[in-house]
């Protein structure tokens, strides 16, 4: 041990040390969680600025009354149109009757009306329908209007009009901005509001638009069965030139054998032909049908409409079930539109929903597309299969019967033939018939729109309501606000850019000064300004006029580590004590026996790298490059300082090969300590320290120990405020403290460079660096300076 440094007693001076000239009392504010503002700051502040916040108060006020509450009147005139559930069309024979608009589709077809209400196909119909005087009148009084901002411009002499585009373009976007179609709660109603400013123009344009809807539907409808029409009336053709060949044969046959009778022969050859004629039959039956129904698929893809309309898909179970689904989330989202923005989480949870179900219902449709072209090509294979089969069962026949079974089997074909011609023909004639026919009955007027006597805008109720909640909140927010950055936003910014070290260097300069003042002593220089004075060289107060002989000690030379970057954050005397306890307690003293300044700047040190994380705790891991260095000795001295500042420690002990925590602290919890299930069974004493040594921990189970290591700090973390890390030489256990380094916020590194030389120092920085965070390493401290 070197000789603790002490000053002799001068004469006529009292022998007790006065430390207060180099121990800075600990000011308890500097280390508590001070809230941001008070009461009787919010009330200070907008006194203080209540000016600047009014004023601003009135402007936005003044600005949001008349953006609000004034302006051009807006009249909104509401049409309604009924979706009628039950099938009346007297044109729908029963051939071709269809099921009924159930409960379930419902929904969708007021979706699917919902939609072409508002689509540009049907927009576009509506501008070459509507009254083109009225259309002319509109679109030029839309043109010469000039909005708040053009105004503005105009006034200020920066308005440039733009060139008209194509006004069927211009109309379609008028239309989209100015209608919207919303269902009728609890009903089978569309409601179709448009605003304008003419009352009676909006309207006209209310009741014209379900009108002009019932007949676009209607167009449509026509159109698909006109096209049904003509595919039927070429497939008729085609099978009654079969049935007069069937015929021309089988009157041939008869005159060639003499027959003069038509009779049926009874047996086993000839019924297996029949079977298989009615099979052909009901399959060319099924492909007629599944080829009507791709033709219609094609001609709806065609026409740009949905296919959910089409009876084949809305029949289908999958899409049913999917589009219910559908309508249920649209109908969910439709009352938020008017409340909720579009990054609402609602909002976006739902919009997300529906575009997995429309996902989910493009694919069921495809899924019905490929079921419909399978379906062709299945009849197909089972007509030319079974024609094979009617082929072979015809020899059979023909060896059996003779002349009665080729006349069976060319009367069974005549019949087919004309079976299928009279069934394909009614079917044409129907459609053609029902093709005339515009109203399909399924929609029509429930409510014409009346003229509006009042505006919906602009509401100067509401407007006056806003501007009084944006005065209030300017008249609050501003004052706050303002005095929040000036009093604490900017200090912070001030104090994040300065450097901890050198503003606790001066604090504790400052606090000192009132001791030095009344002696003429002054504190020696500091040489660099990370660096710490050594506070064995700080001159004493001089205590006569007369000189006295003053011990002065040697400084120990910096060691330049690997990098010129790494900061002696504290230099520790040699202290000296019986046991390692007494040492501790030796080295907790006021300067120049102990270092209490010092380890109260380096817990400064670490609180202040902790609030630029934006936190008040860390992990600091301690570690030297050799042993004997005093490690474990700096460990516990720094949780004995953060203690005596009222933080929380929980320091426990990583070097199982080399244990000496319990000899620092001789009361901690030995022989169950690694088994606790709690940090509280750690505690020592009564402290705010708690305790894991690693007198009882296996060595050699590495593994075992790194999970128990980030177990415990896992644990710590929401209990204390400091875990601080023991852990073993670099050079002798490295593989000990590499896993350790991730996970640890601050790192110091513990220096005796009579133990260890520069070289080792350097070779142990150069270990540790890249297992660590770049910016985790705080320094250096430097024991027996």
């Amino acid at each position: 041990m070197a000789p603790s440094m002490t000053m002799p007693a001068q004469p006529g001076m009292s022998p007790v040390f006065d430390p207060r000239a180099f121990l800075p009392p600990v000011n308890p504010r500097d280390f508590e969680v001070q809230p941001l503002i008070s009461v009787a700051d919010v009330l200070g502040y907008i006194r203080k600025y209540w000016p600047a916040g009014a004023f601003l108060g009135l402007l936005l006020a003044a600005f949001t009354f008349y953006y609000l509450g004034m302006g051009v009147k807006i009249y909104e005139a509401e049409s309604q149109l009924l979706l009628r559930i039950q099938d009346a069309n007297v044109f729908n024979f029963e051939a071709m009757a269809t099921r009924g608009v159930t409960e379930l589709s419902a929904p969708q077809l007021i979706n699917n009306h919902r939609t072409e209400l508002l689509s540009r196909r049907f927009l576009a119909h509506f501008y070459d329908h509507f009254d083109a005087q009225k259309r002319d009148a509109y679109l030029k009084r839309e043109a010469d209007s000039l909005s708040r901002k053009d105004e503005l411009m105009k006034l200020m002499g920066l308005y440039k009009p733009g060139k008209p585009g194509d006004p069927k373009e211009r109309f379609i976007d008028l239309m989209i901005a100015n209608v919207r179609v919303e269902p009728l709660k609890e009903s089978h109603v569309l409601r179709v509001q448009v605003r304008d400013r003419d009352p009676r123009l909006a309207a006209d344009f209310a009741n014209e638009y379900i009108e002009e809807y019932i007949s676009y539907v209607g167009e449509q409808e026509s159109k698909i069965s006109a096209d049904a029409s003509s595919y039927l009336e070429k497939k008729s053709e085609e099978l009654q030139k079969r049935l007069r060949e069937s015929e021309q044969k089988l009157a041939e046959y008869r005159k060639s054998q003499g027959i003069m009778e038509d009779t049926d022969t009874k047996d086993i050859s000839n019924d297996k032909v029949r079977q298989l004629n009615a099979a052909i039959t009901e399959a060319d039956l099924k492909l007629t049908k599944a080829k009507s129904d791709l033709d219609n698929l094609v001609a709806a893809q065609n026409a740009g409409r949905d296919l959910t309309e089409l009876k084949l898909f809305a029949d289908n179970p999958d899409v049913a079930y999917i589009r219910k689904q559908l309508d249920a989330k649209i109908a969910e989202r439709a009352p938020l539109e008017a409340t909720c923005g579009r990054k609402h989480p609602r909002m976006i949870g739902l919009a997300n929903e529906i575009d997995a179900l429309k996902s989910a219902l493009d694919r069921a449709v495809a899924a019905v597309v490929s079921m419909i072209q399978a379906e062709v090509e299945t009849q197909q294979r089972q007509i030319v299969d079974y024609r094979h089969q009617l082929e072979d069962a015809r020899g059979v026949a023909l060896d059996l019967n003779g002349k009665n079974v080729q006349q069976s089997l060319l009367r069974d074909q005549v019949r087919m033939d004309r079976d299928l011609y009279e069934k394909i023909e009614m079917r044409r004639s129907q459609a053609a018939l029902t093709g005339q026919f515009r109203d399909s009955g399924l929609l029509r007027v429930a409510d014409v729109a009346m003229v509006p006597e009042k505006p919906v805008k602009p509401n100067k109720p509401v407007a006056a309501v806003a501007a009084v909640m944006l005065f209030g909140l300017s008249l609050i927010g501003l004052p706050l606000g303002r005095g929040i950055f000036n009093d604490h936003v900017r200090q912070l910014f001030s104090a994040t850019n300065a450097n901890p070290a050198v503003q606790e260097v001066e604090r504790q300069r400052q606090h000192a000064m009132p001791y030095m003042q009344g002696t003429g002593g002054f504190p020696a220089p500091v040489a660099s300004p990370f660096a710490v004075a050594n506070p064995a060289t700080t001159a004493l107060p001089a205590m006569e006029p007369t000189p006295a002989p003053r011990q002065q000690t040697r400084l120990m030379p910096a060691i330049k580590p690997l990098d010129a970057s790494t900061t002696i954050l504290a230099r520790l005397p040699y202290v000296h004590g019986i046991t390692p306890e007494a040492m501790l307690s030796e080295l907790l003293k006021p300067e120049p026996v102990g270092a209490s300044s010092a380890l109260h700047q380096l817990t400064t040190t670490l609180e202040h790298q902790a609030m630029n994380r934006g936190s008040t705790a860390g992990v600091v891991l301690v570690t030297s490059a050799g042993t004997g260095e005093g490690k474990t000795l700096v460990s516990a001295a720094l949780a004995a300082a953060f203690c005596h500042q009222g933080r929380r420690v929980f320091m426990m002990e990583c070097n199982p090969s080399s244990p000496t925590l319990h000899q620092w602290f001789p009361r901690a919890a030995q022989g169950y300590g690694a088994y606790a299930q709690h940090i509280e069974a750690l505690r020592y004493g009564h402290s705010n320290l708690f305790l894991l040594p690693g007198c009882d921990l296996p060595a050699h189970a590495t593994n075992e120990l790194l999970d128990g290591y980030r177990t415990w700090i896992e644990r710590a973390k929401t209990e204390v405020d400091w875990i601080i890390l023991d852990a073993s030489p670099l050079l002798k256990s490295f593989a000990n403290v590499a896993p350790l380094a991730p996970l640890a916020t601050d790192v110091l590194i513990v220096n005796n460079p009579s133990v260890t030389t520069p070289a080792q120092l350097r070779a142990g920085l150069a270990l540790l660096q890249p297992m660590m965070s770049s910016s985790a390493l705080r320094g250096m401290v430097v024991n027996g300076g």
